[in-house]
């Protein structure tokens, strides 16, 4: 048994190995397939197992299925894929001419271009009379985008119902005072909402509630404490479901609760065309057991003839007492909004600017929203009350000017111009009599000059001292020409010309005086700047020695090395050695060329100039009027610049500071 099995064993590998040496000379087994089905097989596995070759037939993508009386996959397959077909024909050919193919590429380019500039010209024609921004009916672009969205066309152009012979299809509307039906108002929608994380989870809800109404969530209940937007988000949630739904939306707040019990009329036929019951602050009525199962009969009427039951509540129904309403609410759906914190309510008044339009910075909308209790009417009422104070010229210029202005603290220039607005003149006159010294202090007398000075008695001896004229006019022109003669010297002298120095260069020629201890730092710079360059200069041309110097050493141990060759050398050797001659002399010249183009190229590049005739000029040949052009033209200079006021400007050594005064980094 053993040695069967091994012999089968020892044949298959044998097998295995012959189809891996000779993999092409496998036959396959399928011999009457065509060549035109047959494609080589990707498949290793079967190209080991002696299958070379599979069937080329390519399957569809979706399944067919073969049961004739669910054709499902089939009429999609069919609409999405196209009918099965083998007689494919592409349009265009890889065997045909390329005279064919660009006569076929040009003719549906044609096509196209004919198609399209008919399409502009008949949305020129039904555009032409109307107006940008509304349809041909027209109806504003914006008014039919949301009545596509929220479905108000399948509503007017809604197929009619055929009415049953036996019941009216159409109830007669019972009006009632109470409870009132939601009206369209502008007030509390979804356009002023602002979603924060404190409320966002129930902002989706309302959402979900508004797509699709009486079809889940019901009841839907809004827990939360005063101002954090309950009523707000139900007010927006029935203004919502009167553009998408056909009837009703009741509502009913805290303070109509007590009418419930005077109500006459059956529930039935109210909620007969409601779509939606909205009661705000319905935890008021849990404490009233009469009012509480009565509510609770209403909201279980409601909700079985498929009404929205939307509340709200300060507390959970988890914590009410057991009546009809805790039955019926504490099964219902729950969501929970908080106190916004403080960055929830930066985000609302950042938007709240952007929307009116008043640039506040951050500072200033954290006082707006800090100010007073924080909430959403307390950040709104300050954010107004500030845009009013600035459409009315009040300067808020900086936080203290916001802070002033919400505390009603009146700023003390707007004081002083308020007192000085109801002062009269006699007061004001008396308030800048008293306001001045008693002094007043003069260069001419030490001590200075005092009010209070008793005036001499006048007599019949007195005499007028005489005024010295000269002496005064004397002192004033002396005066004049010391202030005139200080000006004059701080005035730096300017040359009479339009050309100016560099300002890097202005320390060159510039006074001694002119480089003050705020300069110093400056001065050490350009020092330094001046230092480093030199230096680098003088390494380039070190650089630029020492490669000449290797050259010109190479070249002579060539000629050694000839002049010793010269010696035993034969004509044919002479020959060879003289061509190395003009090889060597040709490298002397191109590195002595080469070496005065960089030169000229470095010192400017207009100033390098290649000869098209030999290098080899004649001075004696060349004339001084040959150097000068005929178009150039001799322009005198009128002026020459003014010396330096200090005379030749010598150089100075320059020695390293080793104190270096503190405050100064170089």
């Amino acid at each position: 048994m053993m040695n069967i099995r091994r012999n089968q064993l020892l044949a298959a590998i044998n097998s295995a190995k012959l189809h891996v040496n000779n993999p092409t000379g496998v036959k396959p087994e399928n011999g009457n397939i065509s060549a035109e089905n047959v494609r080589p097989s990707s498949s290793k596995m079967a190209r080991l197992i002696g299958k070379a070759s599979t069937k080329g037939e390519r399957k569809s993508l979706l399944t067919r299925v073969g049961v004739r009386n669910r054709p499902t996959y089939d009429l999609i397959a069919d609409g999405v894929l196209g009918k099965p077909t083998n007689k494919y024909q592409p349009k265009l050919s890889i065997v045909e001419s390329t005279a064919e193919t660009s006569k076929s590429v040009s003719e549906r380019i044609k096509d196209l271009r004919n198609r399209t500039l008919s399409k502009i010209s008949e949305e020129d024609k039904t555009g032409a009379d109307g107006f940008f921004g509304f349809e041909n009916d027209g109806t504003p672009i914006w008014s039919s985008v949301v009545t596509s969205e929220r479905n108000f066309t399948a509503r007017v152009f809604d197929s009619p119902q055929e009415k049953s012979l036996h019941h009216h299809s159409t109830h007669i509307p019972v009006s009632y005072d109470w409870p009132r039906s939601l009206v369209v108002n502008n007030h509390n929608t979804f356009k002023t909402w602002f979603t924060v994380s404190e409320n966002k989870r129930a902002t989706q809800l309302a959402e979900q509630v508004v797509d699709n109404p009486q079809q889940g969530l019901n009841p839907l209940i809004f827990v939360g404490e005063s101002d954090t937007g309950k009523s707000h988000l139900l007010q927006a949630i029935g203004q919502a479901a009167l553009l998408t739904c056909k009837q009703d939306v009741y509502t009913i707040h805290r303070d109509e609760l007590n009418k419930i019990m005077s109500f006459d009329h059956s529930w039935s036929d109210v909620f007969a065309h409601a779509s939606m019951l909205i009661i705000d602050d319905i935890d008021a009525a849990v404490d009233d057991e009469a009012i509480a199962n009565i509510l609770g009969n209403v909201i279980d009427t409601a909700l079985n003839m498929n009404v929205h039951i939307i509340v709200s509540s300060r507390s959970m129904p988890d914590n009410w007492p057991a009546s009809k309403l805790w039955d019926i609410l504490r099964s219902g759906v729950r969501t929970i909004l908080s106190q916004p914190g403080a960055g929830s309510l930066m985000s609302y008044a950042r938007n709240l600017a952007v929307n009116k339009s008043v640039v506040l910075t951050d500072e200033q909308l954290a006082l707006i929203v800090t100010h007073g209790e924080m909430g959403w009417r307390a950040t709104k009422n300050s954010l107004t009350k500030v845009e009013n104070a600035i459409n009315n010229g009040v300067e808020l210029l900086d936080n203290s000017d916001v802070y002033n202005f919400l505390n009603d603290i009146q700023p003390e220039s707007l004081t002083a111009e308020t007192i000085r607005a109801s002062e009269s003149v006699e007061d004001v006159a008396d308030r800048l009599i008293k306001s001045v010294v008693d002094v007043v202090y003069s260069e001419q007398q030490l001590g200075g000059i005092e009010f209070n000075t008793t005036l001499p008695e006048l007599s019949d001896d007195y005499e007028v001292p005489e005024l010295l004229t000269d002496q005064l006019i004397r002192s004033d022109t002396e005066f004049i020409e010391s202030q005139i003669q200080s000006k004059l010297d701080n005035i730096t002298p300017v040359a009479p010309s339009v050309i100016d120095v560099n300002d890097r260069d202005k320390h060159l020629v510039a006074k001694m005086t002119r480089i003050v201890q705020r300069d110093h730092a400056k001065a050490a710079e350009i020092l330094t700047d001046l230092d480093m360059g030199i230096d680098e200069q003088f390494s380039q041309s070190n650089y630029q020695i020492a490669s000449e110097t290797d050259v010109l050493v190479k070249l002579e141990a060539k000629l050694l090395k000839l002049a010793e060759r010269t010696a035993g050398a034969s004509v044919e050797g002479l020959i060879e050695i003289a061509d190395e001659l003009r090889s060597l002399e040709h490298d002397l010249i191109t590195a002595g060329a080469n070496k005065l183009d960089t030169d000229q190229g470095n010192n400017h590049e207009l100033d390098s100039y290649v000869p098209s005739n030999d290098w080899n000029i004649d001075d004696s040949e060349v004339a001084p009027e040959d150097l000068v052009a005929e178009s150039s033209i001799m322009i005198p200079i009128e002026g020459v610049l003014e010396p330096h006021p200090e005379g030749v400007i010598r150089t100075a050594t320059l020695t390293p500071v080793t104190n270096i005064t503190s405050g100064e980094e170089e």
